[in-house]
């Protein structure tokens, strides 16, 4: 497939607007740099939003977008599984989709709605206060304010499954009765609730800006299970293009040393006596290349085959040479098969 590029390229989102993903888009100052084509600026591109992960990884491969922003992991939570099996990618329909940058965002639930009374009565300020004073010392809820009378009318909860589990704690001392119901993102969620109508006795967890925008109520601000709550989502690009994480999110120039980059590589082990996957990290190892993630998800070629993913401090070069192509060249000979899914910038170091 040749090199196809866009004026203005598209960034597509896991929606509707008002996502967490629609947010790292429009909110975080380094996606503001110009991308690509220097003219114009990341506020400005074209921006759709989807309604499926899978539809974003297919909108770059077919470079409808010449990237999407796809949540990976979250930091109370846990990896997100749709997006790990589609870069695992079984039925090679995004053979051409790579990891090009990250992004990181911290995340505040809210529990939105309509509740019984217009507002709680208690001034914002002092919830906020008397929130603070009531979390432990892991930065969990201990309690939330005393105005839970205003959402005990609520009889199911709708959310992203990670967005459910975030708020584990608030959920199970709060709302056990309430049946919980996943939704492809948590704006989705909100749009729901206020499709309802006015005597809907659901609620959805999202961010103040998926209910300002959709026409609900906060009722419980700040109801995730850790204030420390952050998400970090993956850009994805087609290899195909010329355009590189660096021009995406920042006008610096990219680091020479290895250990400020990521690689993401996903490999099969063939069935042999115990020890391959110990092989194929001390091939890392031996070169210094600090991993940084490990995670395994059903090949479905048999039953308890694993498909692996690795993160690894250091860049593949594409010119060749280096620590980390040395190890990717030894990878043949250990794995059933790899493949490379990208190097990009670590913006944790930046």
């Amino acid at each position: 497939m040749g090199t196809k590029q866009c004026n203005k390229p598209n960034v597509a989102y896991l929606g509707p607007p008002a996502s967490y993903s629609h947010q790292n888009t429009i909110s975080i100052p380094r996606i503001r740099s110009k991308v690509g084509c220097k003219s114009a600026s990341f506020s400005t591109h074209p921006r759709f939003d989807l309604i499926s992960l899978p539809d974003a990884f297919a909108a770059v491969q077919s470079h409808s977008s010449a990237f999407a922003v796809v949540p990976f992991e979250n930091s109370t939570y846990g990896t997100v599984v749709f997006t790990l099996d589609l870069l695992v990618d079984r039925e090679s329909n995004y053979p051409d989709v790579l990891v090009c940058g990250e992004l990181y965002l911290s995340v505040c639930h809210c529990l939105v709605g309509r509740s019984f009374q217009r507002r709680f009565q208690q001034p914002a300020d002092e919830r906020r206060s008397d929130e603070n004073d009531r979390r432990g010392t892991d930065g969990g809820l201990e309690q939330v304010p005393s105005q839970t009378n205003d959402f005990r009318h609520v009889s199911a909860v709708y959310s992203h499954p990670q967005a459910l589990g975030q708020c584990e704690k608030f959920l199970a001392l709060h709302l056990p009765q309430a049946e919980r119901r996943d939704f492809s993102s948590t704006s989705k969620a909100a749009e729901r609730v206020a499709e309802e109508g006015p005597k809907s006795r659901a609620a959805a967890i999202c961010s103040g800006l998926a209910a300002k925008v959709n026409g609900l109520e906060i009722l419980v601000e700040g109801i995730q299970d850790r204030d420390d709550n952050s998400t970090r989502f993956l850009i994805l690009k087609n290899k195909d293009s010329r355009q590189e994480s660096q021009d995406l999110l920042s006008d610096q120039s990219p680091p020479v040393n290895e250990t400020e980059w990521k690689t993401l590589i996903s490999f099969t082990l063939p069935q042999q006596p115990s020890g391959t996957l110990a092989d194929v990290l001390q091939t890392f190892k031996d070169r210094k290349l600090n991993l940084t993630g490990i995670h395994s998800r059903p090949s479905l070629e048999h039953a308890w085959h694993y498909v692996f993913l690795i993160e690894v401090q250091g860049k593949r070069e594409a010119i060749g040479g280096g620590s980390m192509n040395d190890a990717l060249d030894e990878l043949g000979g250990k794995t059933k098969g790899w493949r490379w899914l990208g190097s990009w910038i670590d913006e944790a170091k930046r």
